[in-house]
């Protein structure tokens, strides 16, 4: 049995650095419900950071999600 897969992209403009970084990645169809919960609920408790500066991307909701763009490809 083939397992079906599905990429997640993301990118981080960080507003501290004006680094623009961008991630794909592939993950299982059952893990799409854990990437597609990501853009519904940020932690803003334990820090995200910038991968240049280090800056934290957390800082609210409406903070990370200026800075962070989210997209689960099929």
């Amino acid at each position: 049995m083939q397992r079906e897969l599905m990429g997640l992209n993301y990118t981080i403009d960080c507003r501290a650095c004006g680094a623009h970084t961008e991630y794909r990645t592939t993950i299982g169809r059952s893990s799409s419900l854990a990437a597609a919960h990501l853009v519904d609920h940020i932690d803003t408790e334990c820090a995200i950071r910038c991968p240049v500066c280090r800056a934290r991307l957390n800082n609210s909701r409406a903070d990370f999600l200026a800075q962070v763009c989210i997209e689960l490809k099929a």
